[in-house]
């Protein structure tokens, strides 16, 4: 431990010189001594750094050195009891056959010790004590005393030598203590060898209870240290035998003056203390076990020297490796010392051109330091500037500037609590120019204190544009959905406190997908910015958010009843109901309304936005450009909706989709091909109608999955026929969202082996309204396999005259609502003339959907239609049901998939566009 004190002393010389030589380079310049401050913790620091590596090897070192005594002691203990082990094993021999000898004479029925010395005198007796101790090499002999101490018999020699043991402490215990039957006596030294002898002896009393004399095992104390000796692993290691009294009987290393005296000391059973040895005074770990059955104890010991050996090769390491990391942190204390030196010198100079304002005072409230740009912050004159300023002076000039707004005594009162807490603060000041500054107060050490001031003008204004930004439209400057679930909250929290109500109204505007998708998105964002203007004039306060693209929330204020809210809803559509001018166009859009109201539809902001949301979901189903309060049943629509959809997840796996084909033939009744048709059946409602099912399954994504069935089941079908006629397939505009699908398309005519010619893909202009230049690519790759691609629906929506020119289709559908008036519409009848002359023109195919009569048939004849699909032609059916033109024959006992589904009569059937995909 002296290595580690004298490391310490020479940690705190370097420390004290290093703080002598900052103290000498502060006192320089004020400024210059503000730096020196960073040194002297730096030093202080280091040293810190020596005390604690110090301490924590000098802790390493004591704790090493306390687990290498337990190590020995336990390793002791050890030892201890596994020679105690077998030292009893000993002595518990020459036990048992002292106790056998004496069963054998106990049934002799000898009754007085004359008898006794007869009965065993003979060689017989000897010979039997011979034979008894021939299988145990460490038992010296076996001895019979008479009750006056004469050796009778003994396995040792023949003739019985002339031996007398009274006097023994042994015998003459046992013959007076009639409790005592059995003794281990003191070591006896033979004087002609030197040899120690340890006698254990057994009492042996005549049939009347009379003694009549001993039974003596004798044991060589040399035999335990022998075997002691063997496990010894060092030199100073000592192991020993003593009675209960303390008694020493053997020990290893053998010291002859010691063996029969007592030690002194009795040891509590299994402990190991450390303690001075009795022997040579040195300084040892004990460890003692107690023998089983037998009143002795053994004691096993090492010397402490012995047992910090290798500790002390560790120590001399940790030591070593302590004076590395002191010079180390000292040398690198120095070198940063030096560094810190150097960075002080450009102190004036970094302040000076920092652009935060840096002032400090000292624990008197002067003034240590100031930067240029605190005095060019607070407009403070040079003589304000100098060192020993008092700061109230600072404070009384900078109040001039200031926008307090208040009595001025105020603010230097306010200040002078914030510095008197000597704690960290910030305050935010306004001057009367408009300018804003953040102030941090920092308290220093020992007093004082620094402040930095920032000018944060401009970020107060970013702030508050920030602010405006995140709940506000950037488009339209209405409030965005963050201002408006905010606000919700709290109208629901006032209405419920006031008890009062109030509505909440989701604007939905029709078609402006369209115009947005066919002028543009400048078109489209000027408009939304003259819709949320009327809105706005006509929401007479209401709170009105845009939450998407074309959808607006309106919150009404007040307690609002149902009259004055559908008139509000009203005000609103009249608004949007003429014409809108947009960059010379006149464009004309819808809105549909939902209305949910507080607390009647419900108190918390899920549960009423979700209503109101079902009543838009209405208002938009029944034919758009429609106001719909909120309704029970609507929820419960919603509920039936959701479960159908639900459904319709394990419809696949489930088996419950079939196809059913409808015929395309030409003008002159030629079958040309087939749409394919899905249909589903569900187990509890039956047939489902497609309509209903297919938006749903474009809704939550399983039309991409059930697209891939309908085009692999289909093309697999039409690959089969004899016939070689065209199957179409509608496509989703979700599947389009999937850049597999053209690889779908490649891998199905691969694996069904159709002919690409004969696979007409329908499309709808939903397709190229989601993202056109992307449906362009993925068109042009389905174009480049071989397919057809059909425009389907035509002439329903804004754009299809551009998408025709955007990409070179095969075919063009029109759509049913064309076909349905022709014989009662003259209007109808020249659309339908200026679609089929625009197909002309472009080479393209027509084929008229929804062809039910013959006099609508008459009409597309004459205008040139080249094919017609409906049911004047052939309802959706099973293939088998068109076995003739598919051309092969019809299957024998066959029942039509569609007459056992009981699909509906043509009249019930929803409009087949419907049916085929869904429309955007």
């Amino acid at each position: 431990m002296s290595t580690i004190a004298g490391i310490m002393s020479w940690g705190q010389l370097l420390a004290d010189r290093l703080l002598a030589n900052s103290a000498l380079e502060g006192a320089t310049r004020r400024v210059r001594r503000t730096a020196s401050r960073p040194i002297v913790i730096l030093v202080l620091c280091s040293a810190f750094l020596i005390a604690l590596v110090v301490a924590v090897i000098g802790l390493i070192l004591s704790n090493l050195r306390h687990q290498a005594i337990e190590q020995s002691k336990q390793r002791l203990l050890a030892t201890a009891t596994v020679l105690a082990r077998q030292a009893a094993r000993d002595f518990q021999s020459i036990d048992l056959i002292e106790a056998n000898m004496i069963e054998y004479m106990e049934t002799l029925a000898i009754v007085s010790d004359a008898l006794y010395a007869r009965a065993m005198v003979g060689r017989g007796i000897h010979l039997m004590l011979k034979d008894k101790i021939g299988g145990f090499p460490h038992i010296g002999a076996v001895m019979l005393v008479g009750a006056d101490g004469t050796l009778i018999n003994s396995s040792q020699a023949w003739p019985t030598p002339p031996v007398n043991f009274a006097g023994q402490d042994f015998f003459e215990a046992l013959k007076a203590d009639p409790r005592l039957s059995s003794m281990l006596g003191r070591p006896i030294r033979d004087d002609q060898t030197g040899a120690w002898t340890m006698y254990l002896a057994r009492k042996f009393r005549g049939s009347n209870g009379e003694f009549l004399g001993l039974v003596v095992g004798t044991v060589a104390s040399q035999y335990f240290e022998d075997s002691f000796g063997t496990l010894a692993r060092a030199t100073d290691e000592s192991t020993a035998l003593l009675r209960d009294d303390g008694l020493l009987l053997a020990r290893y290393p053998h010291i002859d003056s010691i063996i029969g005296k007592r030690s002194g000391r009795s040891l509590a059973n299994g402990t190991a203390p450390q303690s001075a040895s009795g022997v040579d005074e040195t300084e040892r770990l004990v460890a003692q076990a107690r023998l089983p059955n037998v009143p002795i104890n053994l004691t096993a010991s090492a010397t402490v020297a012995a047992a910090l050996a290798d500790w002390r090769t560790e120590a001399g390491y940790l030591i070593g490796l302590t004076i590395v990391l002191v010079v180390a942190i000292g040398g690198t204390g120095a070198v940063v010392v030096q560094f810190f030196r150097r960075q002080s010198i450009q102190l004036d100079s970094t302040l000076n051109n920092l652009s935060q304002g840096v002032c400090m005072y000292d624990e008197h409230q002067r003034l240590i330091l100031c930067n240029d740009r605190y005095a060019e912050l607070f407009r403070l004159p040079h003589e304000l500037t100098t060192p020993g300023t008092p700061l109230r002076h600072v404070f009384d000039h900078q109040g001039l500037g200031l926008n307090l707004g208040g009595d001025p005594e105020e603010y230097f009162s306010g200040m002078m609590a914030i510095i008197a807490a000597h704690e960290p603060a910030r305050t935010v000041t306004e001057f009367a120019d408009g300018r804003s500054v953040v102030t941090v107060f920092r308290p220093a050490p020992g007093g004082g204190f620094v402040t930095t001031v920032e000018d944060i003008t401009e970020q107060k204004r970013a702030e508050k544009r920030i602010a405006h930004i995140a709940h506000h439209d950037s488009l339209t400057g209405l409030h965005n959905r963050a201002a408006f679930s905010d606000y919700l909250v709290s109208a629901i929290d006032e209405t419920l406190r006031a008890a009062g109500t109030f509505a909440i109204l989701c604007l939905d505007l029709d078609r402006f997908k369209e115009i947005n998708d066919f002028y543009g998105h400048l078109v489209g964002d000027a408009l939304l910015r003259e819709v949320a203007r009327r809105l706005q004039a006509a929401a007479n306060g209401a709170f009105l958010a845009r939450v998407g693209g074309d959808e607006f929330i309106v919150v009404t204020t007040g307690d609002a009843q149902a009259d004055a809210v559908g008139q509000l809803a009203q005000q609103f559509r009249n608004a949007l109901s003429g014409d809108i001018e947009i960059a010379g166009r006149q464009l004309r859009i819808g809105l549909s309304i939902g209305i949910a109201s507080c607390p009647l539809h419900g108190n918390d902001p899920t549960t009423l936005l979700a209503n109101a949301d079902v009543a838009l979901y209405r208002a938009k189903a029944e034919g758009r450009n429609a106001i719909r309060f909120f309704e029970a049943e609507m929820g419960a629509q919603l509920r039936d909706r959701r479960e159908l959809q639900h459904d319709l997840q394990s419809a696949l796996a489930n088996d419950e989709l079939w196809l059913d084909y409808q015929p395309l033939a030409k003008i002159d009744g030629e079958i040309a091909g087939f749409e394919a048709l899905v249909r589903w059946h569900h187990p509890r409602r039956g047939v489902v109608a497609p309509g209903t099912f297919i938006p749903l399954a474009e809704e939550n994504g399983l039309i991409v999955a059930m697209g891939e069935w309908i085009l692999r089941t289909a093309c697999e079908e039409a690959a089969s026929w004899p016939n070689q006629l065209q199957i179409s397939v509608n496509l989703s505009p979700v599947q389009f969202r999937n850049d597999d699908v053209v690889r779908l398309v490649h891998e199905v005519l691969i694996e069904t082996g159709l002919d690409a010619g004969l696979l007409e893909l329908e499309i709808t202009e939903g397709v190229l309204i989601d993202d056109f230049s992307r449906a362009l690519s993925i068109l042009r790759r389905l174009k480049a396999l071989g397919v057809r691609i059909a425009l389907d629906d035509f002439g329903t929506g804004y754009s299809s005259m551009s998408y025709l020119q955007a990409f070179p289709f095969d075919t063009i559908k029109i759509d049913r609502s064309f076909i349905s008036n022709l014989e009662r519409s003259a209007q109808s009848k020249a659309l339908l003339r200026g679609v089929i002359g625009l197909a002309r023109g472009l080479e393209l195919p027509v084929t008229a959907e929804g062809v039910e009569t013959r006099a609508q048939l008459d009409v597309l004849v004459r205008a040139g239609c080249d094919l017609v699909q409906g049911y004047l032609i052939g309802r959706p059916a099973s293939i088998d049901s068109y076995a003739q033109a598919v051309g092969r024959p019809a299957r024998s006992g066959t029942v039509d998939r569609q007459d056992r589904r009981n699909w509906p009569a043509p009249d019930d059937v929803e409009d087949e566009p419907e049916i085929t995909a869904r429309r955007a």
